[in-house]
């Protein structure tokens, strides 16, 4: 493993939370008479759900609600009363929350109990499909050990040991069975080995139960060497109503448009794959090629077919595009001297073949030897690579949105000097899967202190466990800034940004509206910079905000960086961070802040994932410090941060 030394991960004044429908918050909840109550002595904490309708009204539908623990173990299951339901005395843990309403997809959210003797209530969102930004369900999280089973079979496959990862595979489907990305690999061995039926049993209970993409385009690769074009369309286009920017899934639909006759469909898709998928995707070409010498435009086949020619094709890639080269001479040379129309038809010629006599294989995508990384989730889409869909009819009022939006940060600005919460922090390093090679996780006493240190110019200091070292953090790569994403909307920051309202959309469990930002061309970034040693490289951001329609909270943020860090060797980094309501007592004030947050970084391919859990926030303002525990030394030492 390459050392990185001591890296800084500054926000000037910062990051990130993986997706859930689901808008949690604190406060007193009812109480039920079911059950035990937790208890803080023996470790457990309750966890009340309510369940709400598109108007944020008590769903008054009965909803049968199951928990599964980070191990797959399902403690508990339910039916809901009045759109409510109390577990009891559950164990610190994370949950997956499934709910199933009659007439409604499945929904499925995501909660982490660690405060021992709480009521941790949270609010879940049911609506129709098609009405709200839920996605697909998220699968239970794969262990470590199960990660290394897939890992070792993926090496097996590499090295043509198809047995050897059949079984890693299997084992690993032992404890996490009907995994999409596990029965999608079991569906790759079957089909290795030509046992198709067995391929779509896996693939089919992958994409059905989890909208699994890799599978889905697998399935339609299957139908489409078959013959069996209906059911490849129905797959490939779900596919790409999962994921837009999946190339391999455009490249296959093209070849099915293709054999379908649907010439300037066929066109379209094998366009967007080359735009996508750009060299890889280089068997697109022959489908372009192909279509439009169908549609009469055979110049412009020819051209794309001598650019396929310099991409250093396959043998069958090179020895179809000089065939179908000749086909297109052939017929232009048909053409009489008055000009007569092409026909769609090719010329009967030995040389000039038929649409239907090319073969279907050079056309089709390369295989891969990582079968996981043509859709990798170890970390999200880029921002700019996977737009998420909004409502119709919405008309953004952009100005307006900043301005309250602005209000709020300010709000947040004015009315915080300085708070402590508890950080469940966890850290992964990734290998070239994926797939988690090493997990640490660690707590952490959260301190952080805000001022503005001139006007409209914020510092802001964290400290762990009173120090605000690097050698706390694994591998010491120390990530800064949570808090602090949201000065993106400060009005003191917001003119270093371009903004662009997407439409309104439910996120987290309520309507809200979608804005892109993006740093400004030539304007020198003040949120965002990197800390190697003594020298500083400050990076331009751009991301992803929703916004409540009503309250004009920031209720979850994406960021990107803008382009690469070449000095850090630094590849891409995304932040993810989900907020949440919490209430300033003294103040009479409720803020949102991080509930949790996660950051993927890949330094030349070193991967890492962090996510943060934040938790039993404290306030304290000077004129209150007397009620407080006096800071460490260290702590009342300020961490300078680059303020612009």
């Amino acid at each position: 493993m390459k050392r990185l030394g001591f890296i800084f991960v500054f926000a000037v004044i910062q990051i990130a939370v993986p997706s859930q429908s689901v808008a949690q918050r604190t406060g007193p909840a009812p109480q039920s008479t079911r059950g035990k109550s937790s208890n803080a002595s023996a470790g457990t904490a309750d966890l009340l759900i309510t369940l709400r309708d598109e108007k944020n009204s008590e769903l008054t539908q009965l909803a049968k609600v199951t928990l599964r623990n980070s191990k797959g173990v399902l403690p508990g299951g339910t039916l809901s009363v009045k759109g409510r339901v109390m577990f009891r005395a559950l164990a610190l843990d994370s949950y997956e929350v499934d709910i199933e309403v009659p007439g409604f997809p499945t929904t499925r959210a995501t909660v982490s109990l660690q405060l021992a003797g709480e009521t941790h209530a949270m609010d879940i969102a049911i609506v129709a499909s098609g009405s709200a930004l839920n996605g697909a369900p998220q699968p239970p999280p794969l262990t470590l050990r199960e990660q290394k089973e897939l890992t070792a079979g993926l090496r097996a496959l590499q090295a043509q040991d198809i047995s050897a990862a059949r079984k890693h595979f299997r084992s690993a489907a032992k404890t996490n069975p009907n995994h999409p990305d596990v029965d999608y690999l079991l569906g790759v061995i079957a089909s290795m080995k030509g046992d198709i039926a067995a391929a779509k049993q896996y693939l089919e209970n992958a994409a059905a139960r989890y909208q699994h993409v890799r599978s889905l385009t697998a399935l339609g690769e299957i139908y489409l060497i078959e013959g069996n074009l209906g059911p490849a369309k129905a797959h490939l286009e779900d596919a790409l109503k999962a994921d837009p920017n999946c190339w391999r899934a455009e490249q296959l639909l093209a070849a099915v448009e293709l054999r379908q006759h649907s010439y300037s469909d066929a066109i379209r898709d094998a366009e967007q794959a080359l735009t996508l998928g750009k060299n890889e995707a280089k068997g697109a070409r022959l489908t372009l090629a192909e279509a439009l010498s169908a549609s009469g435009n055979r110049e412009r086949s020819s051209q794309i077919l001598n650019e396929l020619l310099k991409q250093s094709p396959t043998r069958e890639q090179e020895k179809t595009a000089v065939q179908l080269i000749e086909a297109n001479r052939q017929a232009l040379v048909s053409l009489s001297p008055a000009g007569d129309a092409i026909s769609v038809s090719y010329p009967s010629s030995d040389a000039a073949l038929s649409i239907a006599t090319f073969p279907l294989a050079p056309s089709l995508p390369p295989a891969s030897d990582n079968p996981l990384a043509d859709h990798s989730r170890w970390a999200p889409p880029n921002v700019d690579d996977s737009v998420p869909p909004t409502q119709n009819g919405a008309t953004c009022p952009l100005p307006l949105i900043l301005q309250r939006t602005g209000k709020r940060v300010l709000e947040f600005a004015d009315n915080l000097e300085r708070f402590s919460a508890t950080e469940r922090l966890k850290h992964q390093s990734l290998n070239e899967f994926g797939l988690a090679v090493r997990t640490e996780q660690q707590n952490f006493n959260y301190l952080v202190a805000i001022r503005e240190v001139k006007p409209g110019v914020f510092d802001v200091s964290e400290f762990r466990d009173g120090t605000n070292s690097a050698e706390v953090f694994p591998e010491h790569i120390a990530t800064l800034g949570t808090v602090a994403l949201v000065f993106v909307f400060h009005p003191n920051y917001a003119d270093d940004f371009d903004f662009h309202c997407e439409g309104q959309t439910y996120r987290e469990g309520q309507l809200t509206w979608q804005v892109h930002f993006q740093q400004k061309a030539g304007r020198a970034s003040r949120l965002r910079s990197y800390r190697l040693g003594t020298k500083y490289f400050r990076v331009g951001i751009k991301g992803r905000a929703w916004i409540s329609a009503d309250s004009f909270q920031v209720v979850r943020m994406e960021s990107d960086l803008v382009t690469k860090v070449p000095e850090l060797r630094l590849n891409a980094e995304h932040q993810d961070i989900t907020y949440g309501p919490v209430s300033l007592k003294q103040k009479q004030l409720v803020l949102w802040l991080p509930y949790s947050a996660d950051i993927y970084l890949d330094f030349d391919a070193h991967r890492i994932h962090r996510r943060q859990d934040l938790s039993n926030y404290v306030f304290f303002w000077v004129e209150d410090q007397h009620s407080i525990e006096k800071p460490k030394e260290s702590e009342a030492s300020e961490a300078k941060v680059p303020s612009g």
